[in-house]
């Protein structure tokens, strides 16, 4: 193996995967982040599934402790701020509900 393709191969296997798992956590973590607005504003939450919410949840739970075994710090970041989002979620939706 010539030492571009070793460059190459390093590049592509440490930054670029790295950079397209953080941009993925990004997103999908900050697709939470309107919903959280909206409700904050309007104080309604009826239309929101708590079902959705706690399954989501439980799912970035146990991605997160995957991270953690596998030493993941994209894994571990993106579901910690993931999970803290969605129960804000399940907060506003308990709260909100004695007024909608």
């Amino acid at each position: 193996m010539s030492s571009s393709q070793l460059l190459m191969q390093i590049i592509f296997d440490g930054i670029f995967v790295t950079v397209v798992g953080s941009l993925a956590a990004a997103l999908t973590t900050g697709s939470f982040v309107p919903q959280l607005v909206k409700a904050y504003r309007t104080k309604r939450m009826h239309d929101v599934s708590q079902y959705l919410m706690a399954l989501f949840a439980s799912g970035t739970m146990l991605w997160l402790a995957y991270g953690v075994f596998r030493g993941d710090w994209v894994i571990i970041g993106a579901n910690v701020t993931g999970t803290a989002l969605n129960l804000a979620l399940l907060y506003l939706k308990h709260r909100y509900r004695r007024s909608s």
